[in-house]
């Protein structure tokens, strides 16, 4: 399943139902790809945790680095295993193309 974040306010909450989705399924895999507003989740200290645990769980985060650019967010203040793509909506629509479940919450 790819999951599509664009805003920062709805974050928390995909982000629980991603961990949901891996509750009824612990063989699914999940992307998160963050772009536009919701980049600014990846690069706040204060949510490190919630990144450890998606990272740790096996979902593949993504950032995408047309969005760090333009809120002017440096790559280096993502924590390693943060995967970064040129273009977030890119990645989405590949995904989709290859098959993959698409979520946006």
């Amino acid at each position: 399943m790819i999951i599509n974040v664009t805003e920062m306010e709805k974050a928390n909450g995909t982000i629980k139902s991603a961990f949901n989705l891996l509750k009824d399924d612990p063989s699914a895999v999940i992307e998160i790809v963050f772009h536009a507003d919701a980049i600014g989740f990846l690069s706040d200290p204060g949510n490190r945790n919630a990144i450890l645990e998606m990272l740790e769980s096996g979902m593949d985060v993504v950032a995408c680095r047309n969005s760090l650019v333009s809120k002017r967010i440096d790559e280096r203040s993502l924590m390693d295993g943060v995967r970064i793509v040129n273009a977030g909506i890119y990645e989405v629509l590949k995904k989709e193309s290859e098959g993959w479940l698409y979520i946006k919450l």
